[in-house]
């Protein structure tokens, strides 16, 4: 029966639901109202089912509704991790590689095992795309990147998709050198830091801050007095006296400036982020992709961030003695979830 069910159908239905409306849905999708109407009739007529009960107002979903949108969900997911693993093997096929990470992580981490890499390959073309979007795993699924370094994601890993955690990172707090807070023994409980004003990593449109996230899972819910797009910007406002930064570790190395600023931890251990590595199986059944994932592993974590035991002794010999059969290695090696 779901023979002639279109994509265009689910991702539509899906986007109803996400939105709360098809007028919401109409403008994610970017079609109008009544072809949004149109595509989730025509997915009703297939499956001889009510999926959108509109004799309620609002229109709410019905449990046969409710039974469906998991499963489109993970086909689209399998769909999108397909067409991206195939894309990434065509670039891994040409010598091109295709990385996707933040623009903290990609100056940070990257360009060590990066150069290590075009060193022994010359011939390799690289292109990192950087974005720090909380729906970042979209772009994975999107550009046929081959290999991502991105704060650990919420939610489970795309079908295929084979996750590394690399480093932990504790949020620190940035301030002017001459802050009473730079001044005061120990570490900066949290109550004291939110009278403060706030300066984090956010851009509009990108829903909550990382920051402001971890701070009310413990607790505290607070309004940032300013955000702006990298921890320059943010340590820059910080030096002109707009507020406390809150950056996570690497972000906040990166900016810190040694007698300008004082970099202090919290007193909160719990206020930590995940960095991953990402990539698809068929990375490591090619010769670049072996070498790829063995220069990044192997690779020092940058300042601010704390290793995970584990990185890389376990995994790089098997990498380095894989074959055309190396992805099940890899996943015996490298579990998806620690």
């Amino acid at each position: 029966m779901l023979g002639t069910v279109e994509l265009d159908w689910l991702q539509t239905f899906l986007a109803v639901l996400d939105r709360g409306g098809f007028t919401a849905a109409s403008e994610q999708v970017h079609r109008s109202q009544s072809r949004v109407s149109a595509h989730v009739a025509a997915l009703e007529r297939e499956l001889g089912v009510t999926l959108i009960d509109r004799s309620r107002r609002p229109a709410r979903v019905t449990h046969a509704g409710e039974v469906l949108a998991g499963h489109a969900r993970e086909i689209l997911a399998a769909v999108g991790s397909a067409r991206s693993a195939v894309g990434a093997a065509r670039g891994l096929d040409e010598g091109r590689l295709t990385l996707l990470t933040t623009p903290c992580l990609g100056a940070a981490f990257l360009p060590g095992p990066l150069s290590r890499l075009a060193a022994a390959r010359p011939e390799i073309r690289f292109t990192v795309l950087e974005d720090g979007r909380p729906d970042v795993e979209r772009r994975f699924l999107d550009e046929g990147v081959a290999f991502a370094v991105l704060p650990t994601l919420a939610a489970p890993a795309a079908p295929g998709l084979q996750e590394r955690v690399l480093w932990h990172e504790p949020v620190c707090v940035l301030v002017p050198a001459a802050h009473p807070l730079a001044t005061r023994p120990g570490p900066v409980p949290l109550r004291d830091l939110v009278r403060e004003p706030l300066v984090v990593i956010g851009a509009p449109g990108e829903g909550v801050p990382e920051v402001v996230d971890l701070l009310a899972r413990h607790g505290e819910v607070v309004i940032p007095t300013a955000t702006a797009d990298c921890p320059a910007t943010v340590a820059a406002l910080v030096r002109a006296g707009i507020g406390v930064g809150i950056l996570t570790g690497v972000a906040a190395h990166g900016a810190h400036v040694e007698g300008e600023t004082v970099l202090l931890p919290l007193a909160e251990p719990g206020m930590v982020r995940r960095v991953s590595a990402y990539w698809y199986e068929a990375l490591p059944g090619t010769e670049l992709g072996r070498e790829l994932l063995r220069e990044v592993l192997a690779a020092p974590t940058p300042a601010g961030a704390v290793p995970v035991p584990h990185a890389s002794h376990e995994v790089i010999p098997a990498l380095l003695s894989l074959g055309s059969a190396g992805s099940s290695a890899v996943r015996s090696a490298a579990p998806v979830r620690e």
